[in-house]
């Protein structure tokens, strides 16, 4: 087998399982046009090696070039086309650079004001559905991937939950919501109904006025808009800006920060919050767990609690 066909073969059993892995796809294939048509055995790994390699230093898609040639030849040797991977052990390690940003809650509602800036008599809905929206994304912590892909039939307003199908890891899970999202989704709900309903129950929740559903394009373009609107942002010279995505790191750090002031044994819910967020295991949460002021503090509260408990204890024995 040549390597144009182990590729081909290795992207149709990937998406034949379920996987996307477009972006896998488009790397293996950019792979294979640079080493060629040739026998799998013949691969050079410094050949495998440059390919990972760009200029300056390493960059996450450094990484995630190496990732996706690791599993592939790993699949090779698996069937036996290869008796060992070419590719270097070596991994093209990324400096951790970005850091997440936890908007405040001063900062999310000068967000939110800032959809009244999208009023325009040609699309009246367009203020409450990116309010709305925005407010789901931040209040069940969804990805913005699952919040654009809601439907209508999606929403059980009456048990609280919101359905989400085959999202990242392809899991799917029910998430339970506040009793103010609620308000407000019941609310945008009854509007959406003025604009068409082209798969009638399955329609998209948070539509354009044609009633498709709102490409992610769309929404970036206008989050930055409102963002820019509500002065929200780091030093003009700053690499990264706030994010979509941030508006779940901050439903996260809040909700630590809200479990810290409740006295909640905070260890012990942090699995219930790996549910809710549709992780994996703990390992994706730590992630979203950026260590702010206001979470220091809590947590520092917190220890100098348990520090007295201790003293006393000590003056009791």
């Amino acid at each position: 087998m040549n390597l144009p066909e182990a590729i081909d073969s290795y992207v149709s059993l990937k998406q034949s399982l379920g996987a996307v892995f477009r972006s896998d796809a488009r790397i293996l294939r950019s792979f294979g046009k640079r080493v060629g048509d040739v026998a799998l055995d013949t691969i050079d790994p410094e050949v495998c090696r440059s390919f990972c390699r760009g200029t300056g230093p390493p960059t996450r898609w450094w990484e995630r070039k190496y990732y996706t040639l690791r599993a592939f030849f790993t699949f090779l040797v698996s069937r036996g086309y290869l008796a060992a991977s070419p590719l270097p052990d070596a991994t093209p390690r990324a400096l951790p650079c970005f850091e997440p940003y936890v908007y405040s809650h001063e900062e999310l509602k000068r967000l939110l004001s800032a959809t009244a800036t999208l009023e325009d008599p040609r699309t009246p809905l367009e203020p409450v559905t990116f309010r709305t929206l925005l407010l789901t994304l931040y209040g069940a912590g969804l990805r913005p991937s699952e919040g654009l892909r809601l439907r209508c039939c999606d929403v059980d307003l009456r048990e609280r939950i919101l359905a989400i199908w085959d999202t990242k890891f392809f899991k799917s899970r029910l998430v339970p919501i506040g009793t103010d999202l609620v308000t407000v989704l019941g609310s945008y709900r009854k509007m959406r109904q003025r604009l068409p309903m082209p798969a009638g129950s399955q329609s998209a929740l948070f539509a354009s006025p044609a009633g498709k559903p709102i490409s992610r394009g769309r929404l970036e373009r206008v989050f930055v808009r409102l963002r820019v609107h509500a002065a929200i942002g780091r030093p003009p010279d700053a690499r990264w800006q706030p994010r979509l995505q941030d508006l779940r790191h901050a439903f996260a750090v809040h909700r630590l920060i809200a479990w810290y002031r409740e006295g909640a044994d905070v260890q012990a819910c942090l699995p219930l919050l790996a549910t809710y967020l549709g992780h994996v295991n703990l390992c994706g949460t730590q992630a979203y767990l950026t260590m702010t002021p206001e979470l220091l503090a809590e947590a520092v509260k917190r220890f100098e609690s348990y520090a007295r408990m201790g003293q006393k204890g000590q003056n009791h024995g």
